[in-house]
């Protein structure tokens, strides 16, 4: 009996996904919950495993192809397996393979290094494998010295499809093919109209280096992020306008009553946004804690797909290493971004002095289908006056 394992709609509006890798291939047995394929999807990269056992008979397509939600990913030939399992009860019982917990990228670098990962002992939690993991085993092997450094290094490497003297081609394949979509379809159905100011940080940096050294017993990173993510929930409260999607099939501008802040994050494979549910609800520590929680996930690739899904408003940081000014583009179908950029010391006139102050930039990128710039500017001056006066923040116990 021939069994289709469909693609299912495993997140919020999922309507298609990329195959970014099989693990399988035409003729190969399976086993029920056998990883099969690592898939993109708008969001995140998903591992899928096979809800049944058998020989499988067809692929849905080769790496890089897109599979619709109900299509057939892998089409399963379960009499195969039952015909299998029966002849096996006869001679001895089979050995029941060891089910691996772990992140597609750790499965992916075990594939690239030559390690089983099934001999792997985790030490993550729940004894998930983790690269650290991998590198143990494969430095514990008496011929893998002269190995472990190449097989990372290759690891590391994109996929690079075609090479000359003169040049060489990457396909433009998972993450970095679900950015290019959204922000060409952001580009060009959002107008961007974008607004900069620059803001006096001075008690900032002197709230956030005092309050550094007392969180760091606790083993807490305290970054200016959490800071702005508070400045911007009470911004959104005083501005409603900006806490909205475009709801386009309606032609209708919807008013979010929660607030779910998406934290643009890099990441080697590109740029991935998880979000902080209920914002305004929490804590400088508990938005300082989470922050650290969610970027860790971020670059480990084990972020769940709920946790990038659902925001509201999206900031996004050039970090220090970044320039003064810059020109985010929307995370759509959200109606503005804030970016905010690096910290310096610079000249500022307070009074009819000129003084050395601590400034930082800021940048506002807004649909102007929704959005005209004298709100623009309004909104930008009440996340401005609430950072130079942060101390109003610590008063808040969520």
């Amino acid at each position: 009996m021939r069994y289709e394992f469909k693609l299912p709609d495993i997140g919020e509006g999922l309507h298609e996904a990329e195959i970014v890798r099989w693990f399988i291939q035409e003729g190969d047995e399976v086993s029920v919950d056998q990883p099969i394929a690592e898939i993109q999807t708008d969001k995140a990269i998903v591992e899928m495993t096979t809800p049944v056992a058998g020989k499988v008979v067809a692929l849905a397509g080769p790496e890089g192809a897109t599979v619709k939600v109900g299509e057939p990913l892998i089409i399963v030939d379960q009499q195969k397996a039952a015909d299998h399992e029966e002849a096996a009860a006869e001679s001895k019982p089979a050995k029941r393979k060891k089910r691996v917990i772990a992140a597609p990228s750790v499965r992916k670098r075990a594939r690239e290094m030559g390690v089983p990962i099934e001999e792997v002992e985790g030490t993550g939690e729940g004894g998930r494998v983790t690269l650290a993991d991998l590198e143990r085993y494969v430095k514990g092997r008496e011929s893998a010295s002269a190995a472990v450094a190449p097989a990372l290094e290759a690891a590391e490497m994109p996929t690079v499809h075609k090479q000359t003297v003169n040049e060489e081609r990457i396909p433009i394949r998972g993450l970095r093919k679900k950015i290019a979509e959204k922000m060409v379809k952001s580009a060009y159905t959002a107008p961007h109209v974008t607004g900069m100011d620059e803001i006096d940080v001075t008690k900032l940096v002197e709230i956030r280096t005092g309050l550094v050294k007392q969180l760091e017993t606790e083993s807490v990173k305290l970054t200016y992020l959490p800071f702005v993510i508070k400045a911007v929930t009470r911004a959104l409260k005083e501005h409603p306008i900006f806490n909205a999607t475009i709801d386009e099939e309606t032609n209708e501008i919807v008013l979010k009553k929660e607030y779910h802040i998406g934290i643009a994050t890099a990441t080697k494979e590109g740029l991935v946004v998880p979000v902080i549910k209920h914002a305004d609800q929490k804590s400088i520590r508990e938005l300082a804690i989470e922050l650290a929680e969610l970027s860790e996930k971020a670059h480990r690739h084990t972020l769940r797909v709920d946790e990038l899904q659902g925001s509201t408003f999206t900031i996004t940081s050039t970090g220090a290493n970044g320039g003064w000014f810059a020109t985010p583009i929307i995370n759509y179908p959200e109606v503005a971004i804030l970016g905010v950029h690096s910290i310096k010391r610079k000249p500022a006139v307070i009074g009819d002095e000129i003084v050395i102050r601590d400034m930082m930039g800021m940048s506002l990128t807004f649909d102007h289908r929704v959005i005209d710039g004298e709100p623009a500017g309004r909104f930008m001056r009440t996340v401005a006056q609430i950072l130079e006066h942060p101390e109003q923040l610590l008063l808040d116990v969520r």
